[in-house]
């Protein structure tokens, strides 16, 4: 009789041994089942399908970068760094400076250091070499009345021009420097396509921005003026019917 017992209760311990691990492995599965569906699940756009959206993602640009698209039509992101540098630049490349006198508005876009006058030596004149400056300008009358270019005398001044010497090399010809007092020549300005003394009457609103000065820095030698700088030369636009005057001093434009 005890023997029996006995065989009956090893029997229901291992009974409930065995279903002790059922309900173990049952219950592990369900929470790997769990996990696994919180990672897979994910909110789709209305009507697209996993398959789409993988797709999707497989050729989504990298964070930071751009499409090809939008590098076409410029829609281009910029740090603030980035931003801020891009616009020094453009500052820095938009040097121009203006005047107005007389009603007509003077802007000085470029002065430019060359070193012989083949600029000009197609007009007639011997290439040689030198130290010359280019100044380019354009023009407008912002008044209301014609204005004829030849009333106005266009004027550099720099301590170290000596305006006595032009004579000796130019005689009475002062296209590229004449003397106006002692650190201070006038030259003729000139239009790019016929390298020609520039003649014209403005109607009201008009703007010419084909024409520029030609000064000779240093007529007796073919070395640099080595004193003269841009920093310290003024450009001065002189109206030789009112007597008045506006100066552009040219430091800031690069050669």
């Amino acid at each position: 009789m005890k023997k029996r017992e006995k065989t009956a209760f090893a029997a229901l311990a291992l009974l409930f041994v065995l279903l002790f691990i059922v309900l173990a492995v049952v219950a592990c599965g369900d929470r790997n089942a769990q996990g696994t569906g919180v990672e897979s699940s994910r909110k789709l756009p209305p009507g697209m399908t996993e398959e789409e959206a993988a797709a999707s993602e497989a050729i989504a640009p990298a964070a930071g970068e751009g499409t090809a698209s939008d590098a076409a039509s410029g829609n281009t992101s910029t740090s603030g760094t980035s931003a801020a540098a891009a616009g020094e630049a453009a500052s820095a490349g938009s040097s121009a400076k203006s005047v107005n006198l007389s009603g007509v508005e003077f802007t000085v876009v470029a002065a430019r250091r060359q070193n012989s006058n083949k600029l000009v030596s197609s007009s007639g004149q011997r290439e040689v070499s030198g130290d010359f400056l280019e100044v380019e300008l354009a023009i407008k009358n912002a008044g209301d009345a014609l204005v004829d270019l030849s009333r106005f005398s266009f004027r550099l001044w720099n301590p170290y021009i000596t305006a006595s010497s032009y004579d000796d090399y130019y005689g009475n010809v002062t296209t590229y420097g004449g003397y106006v007092a002692k650190n201070t020549i006038s030259a003729s300005l000139l239009d790019y396509a016929s390298l020609q003394q520039v003649a014209y009457t403005l109607r009201m609103g008009e703007e010419v921005d084909d024409v520029f000065l030609f000064y000779d820095l240093n007529p007796l030698s073919v070395s640099p003026n080595q004193g003269f700088t841009k920093e310290g030369a003024n450009l001065i636009v002189y109206d030789m019917e009112s007597g008045e005057k506006a100066e552009v001093n040219l430091a800031g434009f690069a050669d």
